[in-house]
């Protein structure tokens, strides 16, 4: 029976990735077929009919394969842990040991539809900008590598001494066009690096630490991290989950160095018998990581036993803070990106004009 509804395991290569979206439409998947009494297995393999994405058949597959093997469904995720994170795995086992699974599988599903659609605004903000930067990025290019060669032998051929903008443009010319392919390697090789150390300790620290403080994008970036923080623990608290492990899987979830440096804090403060308020000023005296009201409020809702719903409340204010904070990023950068190009328009106009009006000085002398 089984091998009849077994889909062949697809070839997974590295640039295959599963979307935050395409998790969301799984876990909606899973909660409207347990909801209609279908069992899991089932939901599975109808999930199998509707996928498109490679990585997540795979994926989908091998979960199926442990949990028709005897696993249990968390089981069987933590036997899959670069598909599914910490987080998921302990709501769905916490929900799974109350035997209401479709509670987990809906929380899940609204969760990550939330990220997906706060992240798309981010991206959306920075989209303008990061198109004004490619298409002076390829102006440059074109000018540098194709029209200043064509005016080169006009200017020299005058024997006019050429003006400095002029010179620049013809010295920056020379100089793209000698080395092209190793600006390139080059280009390639630092996004490469970066990558790298981006990916290690000590540079997602750094890095953290510097998105935190750029001006305007740290407010943007701040925001975005306090509701998933804040998201996270309203979801962990919701299924039973203790508040020690709550925490760590908070901070975990975070991804932020510095946030989750801090969580970790806290939770050993809290384990020590403290409150999750008082845990924060001590860790966060002056509010550099965590923001004022973020601590107010917890502290104070802390105090009716009812943390778990105002964190869901932290996380509605700060969705509405951040797209605050995209429209202040937004005409911000707008402008900044129009100022780059504005300077080296005027770069390359004056030097060309500064040239042919020498020249005609000259020749009319």
């Amino acid at each position: 029976m089984k091998t009849e509804t077994l889909h062949e395991v697809p070839e997974v290569h590295f640039w295959h990735r599963i979307s935050t979206k395409e998790k969301a439409l799984f876990y909606e998947h899973l909660a409207n077929m347990v909801d209609g009494w279908v069992s899991v297995i089932s939901s599975l393999r109808s999930f199998l009919d509707k996928n498109r994405n490679i990585k997540m058949e795979a994926e989908v597959l091998n979960l199926l394969m442990f949990v028709e093997s005897g696993d249990g469904f968390s089981i069987a995720m933590k036997k899959l842990p670069t598909t599914f994170d910490k987080r998921e795995i302990a709501i769905i086992e916490a929900w799974e040991q109350s035997g209401t699974m479709q509670h987990s599988f809906v929380s899940l599903a609204e969760e990550l539809r939330n990220q997906e659609e706060l992240k798309s605004k981010v991206k959306w903000a920075l989209t303008y900008p990061l198109i004004i930067v490619l298409f002076l990025i390829g102006a440059v290019l074109t000018i540098m590598t194709y029209v200043i060669p064509k005016l080169e032998p006009l200017f020299m051929t005058t024997g006019v001494e050429l003006p400095m903008a002029t010179q620049s443009l013809i010295s920056t010319s020379r100089f793209i066009q000698g080395h092209f392919y190793s600006i390139i390697v080059i280009m390639i090789a630092i996004v490469l690096l970066f990558q790298v150390y981006a990916k290690s300790i000590s540079g997602r620290r750094t890095l953290d630490t510097l998105y935190l403080n750029i001006p305007v994008v740290g407010q943007v970036y701040r925001n975005y991290t306090i509701v998933r923080i804040a998201s996270t623990l309203s979801l962990l608290l919701e299924a039973g989950i203790p508040i020690i492990r709550t925490l760590w899987l908070t901070g975990e979830s975070s991804n932020n160095a510095i946030f989750q440096e801090k969580i970790e804090e806290v939770s050993r403060k809290v384990q020590n018998g403290k409150k999750i308020a008082e845990s924060i000023e001590e860790v966060d005296p002056n509010f550099q990581v965590f923001t004022q009201d973020f601590y107010q409020i917890i502290g104070a809702w802390e105090r009716t036993s009812t943390i778990n719903k105002v964190c869901r409340k932290l996380a509605t204010q700060y969705t509405r803070e951040v797209d605050s904070s995209i429209a202040v990023l937004v005409r911000f950068i707008e402008p900044l990106a129009i100022l780059i190009a504005g300077i080296f328009v005027l770069w390359f106009a004056f030097g060309i004009f500064s040239a042919v009006l020498k020249i005609t000085e000259t020749v009319g002398a």
